[in-house]
């Protein structure tokens, strides 16, 4: 537990009707005290309406506020939660006064580091508030909140707990090698290890999805100039975004949004268009472009469907050649049956879709294929279990992984019961590095570094 009290903006910053500004420590209840006389009195959970004053006797705003006994708390320590005007300059005084009681300004993720410390959850859990917090769509939420359940936590668990029964009586076999009592047997050990790496390696199937849900998806939208690029670009956003112009080379530099698909969210670029070119500028929006292309999760290389694969448009799309990619046939309403596209399309290029960007037709079938060759293949898992690790979490069971194999080499080689104790140790601490329950305090700092302030 820590020994000062922290404050923060728990809500973003910027005006609004109602902001939420959070103290946590010792001196939470005596701050408020200092700006409402008769805080410490008041009873836990319940919502006062006051009037908060500096130490001048200043008015600082007309407030609802609650006081929070520790360990009954987020923190798990005495804190405060002031619910104020969303002015920034109420926000700051009160912060300000809140300061000058005796709290200091909250580091980021300080409130949940505060609670991970005091047992109110676990690393995993706590990692949790962090992808809660960031969730844009409905499956991060729910995946969020599993994992802030325990969802996660509670399958770690059970294989630690397996694992430390099998430890024990390990362990008693080299402390009590006379005595006649249970000890472990290699098939029964055996069995544990094939069982828990078994387990694990379930897990592990849901880190690649968890990437994925977490980090986003990215797609860049390439080809030739006046192909429809923007066009399409705005149709997927669904707004008008990027510049829509007849004039080649209109797009000059890497445009960037979000949409939605299936749950994940999709990182969308629009690129200048590719032609020959002496212009130095657009030359230089070209190599972006390109540069974006290979950094991409998904190619969407966009074609004229009246124009087909004129002016080395074929010989741009090859250069994506083993890249996951989609030609996206644009303009189908002016060219009736496909036009120069259905003869000279690419051979062996399968991933091809029809669509206008103008009218919207085929965009649907389009989304179905954005969703289908980046995310389709994880998220029937993630959707079912609502496990998705993260990449700390996927070392970390990776390691146990790793241990349980070496513990069945030596096994099958009658190795020492001290080896085997050494290996099944390995795998409880890195099992309980997911849990915070072996984490290094280094790794603490870079976790919690990664939170907003005020949470």
């Amino acid at each position: 537990m820590q020994g000062d009290t922290i404050v923060a903006l728990s809500t973003p910053p910027g005006s609004s009707g109602i902001a939420v500004i959070r103290i946590s420590g010792p001196d939470a209840s005596g701050i408020l005290e200092s700006m409402t006389p008769g805080a410490m009195a008041w009873k836990q959970r319940t919502l006062y309406n006051r009037v908060l004053r500096d130490g001048d006797g200043e008015m600082l705003d007309d407030v609802v506020a609650a006081v929070f006994h520790g360990p009954n708390s987020y923190t798990g320590e005495d804190a405060v939660e002031i619910s104020c005007h969303g002015s920034m300059q109420v926000v700051s005084a009160i912060i300000e006064e809140s300061i000058r009681a005796g709290a200091r300004l909250a580091e980021p993720g300080e409130f949940t580091r505060r609670a991970y410390l005091s047992g109110k959850m676990d690393l995993a859990q706590a990692e949790a508030v962090a992808d809660l917090i960031a969730s844009e769509t409905r499956l991060q939420t729910r995946v969020a909140l599993e994992h802030l359940e325990g969802g996660l936590s509670k399958k770690v668990n059970a294989i630690e707990e397996r694992l430390r029964s099998k430890l024990a009586l390990v362990e008693a076999s080299i402390d009590f090698p006379e005595e006649d009592i249970e000890t472990y047997t290699v098939a029964d050990l055996a069995a544990v290890s094939d069982e828990t790496r078994r387990e694990i390696s379930e897990l592990l199937e849901s880190e690649v999805a968890g990437g994925k849900l977490r980090r986003g998806i990215r797609i860049t939208i390439t080809g030739p100039r006046n192909a429809g690029k923007s066009s399409l670009y705005n149709a997927l956003l669904g707004e008008e975004r990027a510049i829509v112009s007849p004039i080649p080379g209109t797009t000059r530099d890497v445009l960037r949004e979000r949409i939605h698909i299936g749950g994940f969210t999709y990182h969308l670029e629009d690129t200048a268009g590719l032609a020959e070119t002496v212009c130095e500028i657009e030359s230089e929006g070209m190599r972006k472009g390109r540069e974006a292309a290979c950094a991409a999760d998904l190619v969407l290389f966009v074609v004229d469907a009246g124009e087909g694969w004129t002016g080395g448009a074929l010989e741009e799309l090859e250069a994506h050649a083993g890249r996951n990619r989609i030609v996206v046939v644009n303009k189908t309403d002016l060219v009736p049956g496909g036009g120069e596209t259905a003869d000279c399309s690419p051979a062996g290029e399968v991933r091809t879709v029809d669509v206008s960007a103008v009218t919207g037709e085929g965009l649907g079938r389009l989304r179905e294929k954005i969703f289908e060759f980046t995310a389709n293949g994880e998220v029937s898992s993630v959707s079912r279990e609502r496990i998705a690790l993260n990449i700390r979490q996927g070392m970390a069971l990776r390691r146990a992984e790793e241990a349980l194999e070496r513990l069945g080499r030596e096994l099958g080689m009658n190795s020492p019961a001290e080896i085997l104790s050494l290996e099944i140790r390995e795998a409880l601490d890195a099992c309980g590095e997911v849990t915070g329950r072996s984490a290094a305090e280094d790794i603490l700092g870079e976790i919690f570094s990664n939170f907003c302030i005020g949470k």
